[in-house]
């Protein structure tokens, strides 16, 4: 225990080295000169002081050495983001739209985990040109966003310890505890726990088994754990859907468009229909009325409602492969489907369209009572678009609508692009086909948008601006879809990634859309488009939800809100249910509600889309595998990202999944220079953006990893 002189001699050290440190930085070697130590023993005092002050994060310290101070108007409170290499971004909680994200290097993050709310101190305004923005270190934690985390147990070098499902965790947790009869290998689900001050050297998140989920490698088990890392809710119990079965519309004004030739276009195995498409030509004027049909759940879902208290906790229905979890009942969903079976109840936006440019010029919002005449498919109206094949039962009628919706479709994108100069950012989807029944894997499907998503897409957008315009308009406070402008700095170390991996020029990306569109399509039919629109889509930032309008920057609108699908978001049903209230002279909730529903979306559909995200490329390891134990091994090709010491890192564009080929399996002896690999016999050599077949090795269910070998080895 330090005496009382002994505490007192490094207090007076402390406030003298903050107060050099507050003039200007120094190196350790100054300090100690402007204090006048000369013997030893004192200087090593002063480096005992110096290293509890950085310990309590008063000083700081940079890669050169130098010492700086830290003042309290430095300090800032946000929300941490981190990655899987370590690192995190904080955005703060009172940050301008311009202001940028602060970077928390790995060694600063100090036990915060992703989704914190934790107060930084930003210890450079301008990092060097390598390290772009500003720069923090977390302080203090004030809100764990997590009480728990999902992992495969394995050996740690203090016994048990936890490797996280979820890759934005992105160190192993020591267990503590009994370890609940889990065995290395299986999934489990655990409390964490905090020992130590946070940002003290001792400081350890640690965790607790709660509950043993299954082995990890078994389909079933790999999708419970997701589900509950994810934190997704189950389904509706059967109560809650003959609950759900005895609801009845409200009552409402509604037009009788029953008359309209009305028809659905979804994907082969959609199991919610709600929007519809009709086109009715207007006597002696070069218009049309193309008519946007969307269920009228709001009718079924008031505000504040059981169902509609369960739809916001959910956010979004989620589609993780053969678990498909709804927003709402499934039988309720079935009966709010705009089917052929039955007159639908639709909220409907009448869009006036110009025949001979494909403006919009006016709209009409309406309750409507609509007849489905005819049930798609993407698949049926792409190949009509391509070859006018047709199915038996489609008569006349139906091609002479389906024609007129693609002709006009065609303008109104014509226009758009030439007017609004959006980004054309579509890439392929690559999904892992799963029986809900069974489970069973059964295939896997490619998908790159065509003409028929295109037609439905057009549509629904003009639907999404329409309404957005309306709630701005009539001042109706309302949720909004915005896409914030892309740091410059992301698309600058994206055209650096193009120019050294593919030997192309992007040109000055940060000018505007103008520029980012002439480059996407200057790459379009290029072998490398796939991957090179995969990395300008991980440039840009999110779309979120606001309860203002702003600018969507890859659409190009400066009002867009979600209208069209408000059986699976929840954002949709909002918008519904605000509109609703005032057609009926009802109170719509305030800005600020929206506000907070807003954000509350924004999250919950970007923990959705990780939850999917991370089943689809698990279940793809079991495809995989299914693949080598039928011994049925094909060749890929693959494109190089990136070549470490002892694996070469690929991306394998016909899998959507990224692999490894370790540079062992490559023939001969290589050596890593520079990047690349050399051959030190001969000429043959490897770097980022060379192309490389290869075949399946094995597969790594511990690490969720697929290791492959070239194909002519």
């Amino acid at each position: 225990m330090p005496s009382n002189k002994i505490k007192s001699i490094h207090a007076e050290l402390e406030q003298k080295i903050i107060s050099i440190l507050k003039d200007s930085p120094k190196y350790p070697a100054e300090i100690f000169r402007m204090l006048k130590l000369t013997k030893k023993k004192d200087m090593h005092i002063a480096q005992k002081v110096m290293e509890n002050l950085e310990t309590n994060k008063r000083v700081v310290r940079d890669r050169k050495n130098i010492m700086k101070a830290v003042s309290e108007k430095q300090l800032a409170v946000g929300k941490i983001s981190l990655t899987p290499h370590g690192f995190g971004f904080v955005k703060l909680a009172d940050a301008k739209e311009e202001d940028k994200d602060i970077f928390i290097p790995a060694k600063h993050v100090n036990s915060a985990m992703d989704g914190d709310t934790v107060r930084i101190k930003i210890i450079e305004s301008d990092r060097n040109k390598a390290e772009k923005g500003p720069c923090g270190i977390v302080y203090e934690i004030i809100e764990r966003y997590r009480p728990g985390v999902v992992g495969e147990l394995i050996s740690g070098r203090e016994g048990l310890a936890l490797r996280p499902l979820n890759r934005r965790i992105p160190e192993n947790i020591r267990v503590i505890g009994s370890a609940k009869g889990a065995v290395k290998g299986d999934w489990v689900k655990a409390n964490i726990k905090y020992k130590g001050d946070i940002g003290s050297k001792h400081s350890q998140t640690v965790c607790e088994i709660a509950e043993v989920i299954g082995r990890a490698g078994d389909m079933t088990a790999d999708m419970m754990a997701i589900i509950q890392e994810f934190n997704i809710m189950p389904p509706y119990s059967d109560e809650e859907n003959e609950m759900a079965m005895k609801l009845e519309p409200r009552e409402i004004n509604r037009e009788d468009l029953t008359n309209l030739y009305c028809i659905t276009i979804d994907p082969h195995d959609a199991k919610d229909f709600d929007d519809s498409v009709s086109y009715m030509p207007v006597k002696g004027k070069k218009e049309c009325i193309i008519g946007v049909h969307i269920s009228d759940v709001s009718s079924y879902i008031a505000p504040g409602s059981y169902f509609d208290k369960e739809a916001r906790e959910r956010g979004f229905s989620a589609y993780i492969p053969g678990n498909t979890l709804p927003m709402l009942p499934k039988k309720l969903t079935r009966q709010m489907s705009l089917t052929t079976d039955k007159v639908s109840l639709a909220h409907t936006v009448l869009l006036s369209i110009n025949t001979l440019t494909g403006e919009v010029k006016n709209f009409k919002r309406v309750h409507s009572k609509i007849q489905i005449k005819k049930r798609l498919n993407f698949t049926q109206v792409e190949e009509y678009i391509k070859s006018k094949k047709t199915e038996p039962d489609w008569d006349k009628e139906l091609t002479k609508n389906l024609d007129k919706l693609i002709e006009i479709y065609r303008l109104m994108r014509d226009y758009r692009k030439e007017k609004e100069i959006f980004l054309d950012l579509s890439t392929t989807e690559i999904r892992i086909l799963r029986d809900d029944a069974t489970g069973e894997i059964f295939g896997i499907e490619r998908k790159k948008q065509g003409e028929s998503d295109q037609l439905v897409e057009e549509y629904m957008l003009a639907a999404n601006s329409a309404v957005a315009r309306e709630l701005t308009n009539k001042k109706i406070p309302g949720i909004y879809r915005v896409h914030p402008e892309p740091d410059p700095e992301k698309l600058e170390e994206f055209s650096n990634f193009v120019a050294d991996v593919f030997k192309i020029s992007t040109g000055n990306l940060a000018s505007g859309r103008v520029a980012c569109r002439a480059f996407l399509d200057g790459i379009h039919g290029k072998s490398s488009e796939e991957i090179i629109t995969s990395a300008f889509l991980r440039a840009l930032n999110r779309a979120l939800y606001s309860e203002k309008p702003s600018l969507h920057y890859g659409l190009g609108k400066g009002f867009y809100s979600h209208f069209t699908s408000p059986i699976r978001r929840y954002s949709d049903l909002t918008t519904h249910q605000q509109l609703w209230d005032a057609d009926t002279n009802t109170k719509p909730r305030t800005e600020e509600e929206m506000a907070r529903a807003a954000l509350e979306c924004t999250e919950k559909e970007k923990n959705t889309d990780d939850a999917y995200f991370a089943a689809n490329d698990r279940l793809k390891l079991h495809y995989l595998n299914k693949l080598m134990m039928e011994k049925k091994l094909e060749v890929y090709e693959s494109v190089i990202r990136h070549i470490g010491s002892a694996m070469i890192f690929v991306d394998i564009m016909d899998l959507g999944l990224s692999g490894g080929i370790p540079v062992a399996y490559m023939k001969g002896n290589f050596r890593k220079s520079r990047g690349k690999l050399s051959s030190e016999r001969g000429s043959s050599s490897y770097k980022p953006g060379d192309t490389v077949f290869v075949q399946l090795e094995k597969i790594d269910f511990v690490k969720g990893d697929a290791v492959f070998r070239p194909y002519q080895y």
